[in-house]
């Protein structure tokens, strides 16, 4: 069964000359349709158009600048009002159109100008932090700016639709419309949906109101414009429901979302695709763009595959509630913000539960610096330009009671592994490689719960595939470095001696220091038996071949699978050789060295 949420176009007549659309010089190709009746019967008295397809594909909105972004001159008032000087539109211009702002490197808001006037731009609110000259700014659905074939824009003064159809033919044209395609009431229980095609919603795809023993599994559930699946919780429960086996994609707000008074939850086997990637990949934003949102206690987050989000991937909310999460194959996150995470979590818990983060594979955990003025390097927005800041798996702020072990972090645009004022945690069993700046982050604040203490890190791999890249690397604001345990573990850097890098307060000063695994040991106390890539010159029937890089294999199924590695002989950083075959578990990697033996 297909439920489509989206309402089709019939009625379209071609603009008789630019004066009916905005002045645009490219009146001849665009259609006009009005939309009055439809938008005036809607229950949100606040509709607007804000997607439109063709022939099923979502077309894009029109946008000014055409391509990037601008920066606002001055502001007129830090919640809603702002100039620029490169802006030479007639009055009225971008009224009604869309002002998508950033206020934060982890922050983008989309909210609606409803006055413009020479240069000054006025928001229908405020956005969630205050409008600053050092983020900047751009506009979609403006009228006047439709200028290629599949471009829209909705004027909500007239209630009409403007569309450069593709083709140049004005047909199996809809917008999203209905708020939802499915939705349960309060105390609804013990239903299964199941097998369903789900597309273009207005809100929600699937929305389980206070709905409790539910199972929503195998559907597919496409172009929602806020959330693909929605426990929400606002009043009442969403307990013990069931997320299995869906594949939600292009949700612009949250692909799947579980509320958080939502207990006992299973989110299990879904694959989860373009949440509001924006920059990189052209998809819409409308919100905090995470992959998986997670606020409920005892939630069970089993095995998913999520690719492609604007912000985090899998994001555990608020304190330690008992929640596992474990098997989810994680890449490509942060394509529109920074300060991000494949998998982020936070905030003190007083009690004794604690989360399980284990066996996640999280790759290319890239990070989106673009739109702030500090870091602009100009168009076109890339990897290699604006990649930065996001963490394979970070814990923020007073985040405690995490247990974070048998997970492996390849190719983060930052670090492997991130506590940011994070105490009392375990990490464990790791597997760090190829980290851009470093393969685990320590960052201590001298403040009650910020403090670092009663962290323990044992057993992991962090292992440097460059030169500049740190296997630990610590930046706290007081001079005691010690944090908790730190012991066994294997600091990888076959380029430079001095990997652990330590930046603290002597005095008043700030000392900063490159240390060999030695150095830290004499430093801190920790990592006695810990080891260096020197460490593997010790085998007489081994040698290193230093000229050729190592690399990484990995198992992101949940069967066991063998890996030929033809005629290539290598160790590990044990120093066990490995050669024709290697046998991997579930969601385990290993890093293989190049040697001759």
């Amino acid at each position: 069964m297909i439920i489509n949420a989206a309402e089709p176009v019939m009625r379209w007549h071609k603009c008789t000359g630019p004066d009916e659309c905005a002045g645009n010089p490219y009146w001849e190709h665009i259609y006009v349709t009005d939309v009055a009746t439809m938008v005036q019967s809607h229950p949100d008295g606040a509709f607007a158009i804000r997607q439109v397809f063709q022939n099923g594909e979502r077309l894009k909105r029109s946008r000014y600048p055409n391509t990037g972004w601008s920066y606002p001159s001055r502001i007129l008032d830090r919640q809603t009002v702002f100039s620029d000087r490169s802006l030479s539109k007639p009055e009225g211009y971008f009224t009604g159109s869309v002002c998508h702002i950033k206020t934060a490197v982890w922050h983008l808001d989309q909210i609606p100008i409803t006055d413009f006037s020479r240069d000054t731009v006025t928001l229908a609110r405020s956005p969630r932090f205050d409008i600053s000259t050092q983020f900047g700014y751009y506009v979609t659905s403006i009228v006047g700016e439709i200028n290629e074939e599949g471009e829209w824009a909705y004027d909500p003064a007239e209630k009409k639709l403007f569309l450069w159809p593709k083709g140049d033919v004005a047909q199996g044209v809809e917008f999203t419309y209905r708020e939802y395609c499915l939705r349960t009431h309060a105390n609804t229980s013990w239903n299964i949906v199941r097998g369903l095609t789900i597309h273009n919603a207005y809100r929600h795809g699937v929305w389980l109101y206070h709905a409790n023993n539910m199972t929503i599994e195998n559907n597919i559930i496409e172009n929602t414009f806020m959330f693909g699946i929605y426990l929400q919780t606002t009043g009442g429960t969403c307990n013990n429901n069931q997320i299995l086996n869906n594949t939600v994609k292009h949700s612009c707000f949250r692909g799947i979302s579980v509320g958080g008074d939502a207990s006992h939850c299973r989110v299990e086997g879904n694959t989860v695709y373009a949440t509001g990637v924006e920059h990189y990949g052209g998809d819409l934003m409308h919100g905090p763009s995470h992959g998986i949102y997670i606020a409920g206690p005892f939630a069970h987050v089993y095995n998913n595959r999520i690719d492609r989000t604007g912000y985090t991937g899998l994001y555990i909310e608020c304190r330690g509630l008992g929640r596992e999460v474990c098997y989810n194959y994680i890449t490509n996150v942060g394509l529109a913000l920074s300060d991000a995470g494949g998998i982020y979590t936070g905030s003190f818990h007083e009690g004794t539960e604690k989360d399980h983060i284990h066996h996640n594979i999280i790759e290319d955990a890239i990070g989106c610096l673009s739109m702030i003025r500090r870091c602009d390097k100009g168009l076109p927005v890339t990897i290699e330009k604006y990649a930065g800041d996001t963490a394979g798996i970070y814990v923020d702020e007073e985040g405690n009671n995490r247990i974070i072990e048998h997970n492996t972090v390849i190719n983060s645009h930052m670090t492997g592994i991130l506590f940011h004022w994070a105490p009392s945690n375990v990490v464990r069993k790791n597997t760090l490689y190829g980290n851009r700046k470093c393969q685990i982050y320590l960052s201590g604040k001298n403040a009650a719960r910020k403090i670092l203490e009663n962290d323990e890190l044992y057993q992991n791999i962090m292992f440097a595939t460059e030169a500049e890249q740190k296997t630990l690397l610590i930046a706290i604001n007081y001079n005691n470095v010690r944090f908790g345990q730190s012991n066994n573990n294997y600091f990888y850097n076959l380029y430079d001696p001095k990997h652990v890098f330590v930046s603290r307060y002597v005095g008043r000063r700030i000392l900063r220091e490159n240390l060999a695994l030695s150095q830290w040991h004499a430093l801190s106390g920790y990592d006695g038996d810990s080891k260096e890539f020197s460490y593997l010159d010790q085998f007489d029937d081994i040698t290193i071949d230093r000229q050729k890089k190592s690399r990484i294999i990995y198992n992101t199924s949940l069967g066991v699978v063998s890996i030929d590695l033809e005629l290539e002989k290598y160790c590990d950083v044990q120093g066990n050789k490995i050669s024709d075959t290697v046998t991997l578990q579930p969601f385990e990697s290993k890093i293989l060295i190049r040697a001759d033996y």
